[in-house]
């Protein structure tokens, strides 16, 4: 590739759709859906294009070339894409790397369908997804041969366009019955539409309209309370928005038990005497195995001792007297650096996160004053007015010429009335605060139209609401928020797949033996972290634990990639217990999402910190530039751009 042809692929709509899944994915992949290249040799080729590459990042430069093959082998239609050895255009990227990415001999048969895109400016690609919601990174064709590769399959299989979407080609060789079956059920959209009783214990059916508070005097026993419907439901899968989010990992107990009832239905149709058990299904006589423990390779870095050199022990919150001392008589944060540093190993308290949330997240300049900031919060409260009066302006008819709003509109509606309802700020029937919250998404669908609304906002801007209670406020600190991680919903998923990427290597840098293991059974992708980093913990500890977190987080104190190291930090208090029972991938995310509600937080904010001082520059080298959250907490705040806003 010549030096012309590097773009920055950061704003490509499509980038790495299934990258963020990564390819290791797809080598778990059921061994009946592939064949190994042996079992090819004789197979008859088809069609192969060189100059096929994958990109594990953002950045076109680094790049991984390799050859493109479609092979036939009797009735059946297999594909590859093997990477060249030692030609990786980065040398950030080991062969190990390239290795990662390989696709093996995929049938088509276990193919549900292939996007394909053309950019304005760029090449072409494609992305091949599985019926089981898995999909291989993007295939980017550097010297053309799409319309060939399209044509070829074509001519071996039956593939028709989506009527949803023209660029989507749906596949299906009809060869098995059952695979026919399963491509046809699209489990993720199946999983979508279940919802059980047990997955939402908090709908607004079982609210209670009498019991509403939105005071601040009252926010602690409307947490607690929170807390207690919370630990009556543990389901992992309690929560169909986060599952459907995670559909690419769709081996979860609640997707087994739904691909398995939907098995039954099947075979019901056809009698009692035809039917036949899953290898995932069980019955009442089934015996649980009590797993074999191996021994277990010693932790290199020892981190209960590296803790208590590197990570200090908490303290307690930030109080108001406190607080006055970080300003100055005018309003001004005097040490921003040292605020940060303090709110990091103690939070702050409840009654004064109104106040300081917004300097952690933005929205207000550490050197703004009193003034400064009263006379923005009413401009911004003007401008937020603006913005949504954009869609409350618009009529039924010509709503029903907005596909787009219509859609995001239902999702929204959908999604606030199922977010964190068992909490008293939002429980009961019309509760104007869960009212606001839909306001503020779709204003914000508005402000933002490419991003627009992805499950799991609604989860990210519930505690904001919950803290500054004025919708205006709330929702420029969202916006914020945004700011850093609205990568974690472009549908290309590429800011997720960046930090999955990012946590391998880190992991691979402070506990080798547990790399290693997970690289032994193919959990290299670290999709059970999936929903750690997407709605960053939130479903892991209670409420207030949660804020606690969070603005933790938000100071970037030691590194505005802590929430990785705090993913690391938990891992290595698990080790031994995965790498002792031999967890499989399967094994694995059920286990990493039943520690919902387990997991205590400040000995893994000790650990985090110490293992990020430890990790020093080696740490930072292992994190691809521009992995979210990638902005700095004084950047981008609305004072500096003051001049040129227009009120």
């Amino acid at each position: 590739m010549h030096e012309t042809d590097i773009h920055d692929l950061s704003d490509d709509a499509d980038y790495a759709a299934a990258s963020q899944q990564g390819s290791s994915s797809i080598n778990r992949s059921d061994t009946s859906k592939r064949s190994s290249s042996s079992d090819l040799e004789d197979a008859e080729i088809v069609y192969m294009k060189d100059n096929v590459a994958i990109h594990p990042t953002q950045s076109a430069i680094e790049g991984i070339g390799g050859r493109l093959k479609l092979l036939k082998q009797g009735s059946s239609l297999f594909m590859t894409w093997i990477p060249y050895k030692g030609q990786s255009s980065n040398a950030r990227l080991s062969a190990r790397d390239a290795n990662l990415y390989t696709i093996r001999a995929v049938s088509f048969s276990g193919i549900h369908s292939i996007r394909r895109h053309t950019p304005t400016i760029g090449w072409q690609y494609v992305i091949v997804v599985l019926s089981t919601g898995l999909a291989y990174p993007p295939l980017y064709f550097y010297s053309g041969g799409v319309r060939e590769f399209f044509a070829t399959i074509k001519q071996h299989v039956l593939i028709v366009r989506s009527s949803e979407n023209a660029n989507v080609f749906l596949v299906n060789n009809f060869q098995d019955p059952l695979q026919r079956t399963l491509s046809s059920l699209e489990l993720p959209r199946s999983l979508a539409n279940r919802t059980p009783s047990s997955s939402f214990p908090d709908s607004p059916s079982e609210g209670n309209s009498d019991n509403k508070h939105t005071s601040e005097d009252d926010s602690s026993d409307s947490i607690q309370q929170y807390n207690k419907q919370r630990q009556k439901s543990q389901d992992p899968a309690r929560d169909i928005s986060i599952q459907v989010l995670e559909k690419f990992s769709l081996v979860t107990r609640f997707a087994r038990e739904t691909t398995s009832q939907l098995f039954r239905e099947s075979l019901d149709a056809h009698g009692p005497n035809e039917k036949r058990r899953t290898n995932w299904e069980t019955s009442a006589n089934d015996v649980e195995i009590a797993p074999k423990k191996v021994p277990v390779p010693s932790d290199p870095l020892e981190l209960d001792k590296l803790s208590k050199v590197w990570g200090q022990p908490r303290q307690h919150p930030l109080e108001h007297q406190e607080w006055s001392i970080f300003l100055d008589s005018e309003g001004r944060i005097v040490d921003p650096d040292a605020l940060r540093m303090r709110v990091f190993y103690g939070g702050v308290e409840d009654n004064l996160r109104k106040e300081v949330w917004p300097f952690l997240l933005g929205y207000y300049s550490y050197d703004s004053t009193y003034a400064e900031r009263e006379y923005a919060v009413s401009a911004k409260k003007s401008e937020y007015e603006t913005i949504k009066n954009q869609w409350q302006s618009i009529s039924v008819e010509q709503a029903k010429r907005f596909t787009k709003f219509r859609e995001r509109n239902v999702l929204i509606e959908k999604d606030v009335v199922r977010t964190d309802r068992s909490l008293s700020f939002y429980e009961g029937d019309d509760n104007p605060d869960v009212r606001r919250m839909h306001d503020i998404l779709l204003t914000y669908s508005f402000y933002n139209f490419d991003l627009g609304y992805c499950q799991g906002m609604s989860d990210l801007l519930s505690p904001i609401l919950y803290i500054m209670k004025d919708e205006s406020e709330a929702f420029w600190c969202f916006v914020y928020l945004l700011e850093r991680l609205g990568p974690n919903f472009n549908r290309d998923q590429s800011g997720m797949h960046s930090q999955l990427f990012a946590l391998s290597k880190l992991v691979e840098l402070l506990d080798s033996p547990l790399h290693d293991y997970f690289k032994q059974n193919d959990c290299l992708n670290f999709f059970f972290c999936f929903r750690w980093i997407l709605i960053q913990f939130k479903r892991e500890f209670e409420y207030e634990t949660t804020l606690r977190l969070w603005e933790v987080l938000w100071t970037h104190y030691p590194s505005e990639h802590l929430h990785l190291y705090v993913c690391v930090a938990i891992l290595k208090r698990h080790r031994a217990k995965i790498m002792g029972e031999q967890m499989g991938f399967d094994t694995l995310l059920k286990f990493i999402n039943e520690l919902s509600g387990q997991i205590d937080l400040d000995p893994v904010l000790r650990d985090a910190e110490a293992l990020c001082v430890y990790a020093g520059e080696n740490g930072v080298a292992s994190i691809p530039p521009g992995t979210p959250p990638s902005l700095s907490s004084q950047d981008a705040s609305i004072y500096q751009q003051q001049d040129d806003e227009v009120l």
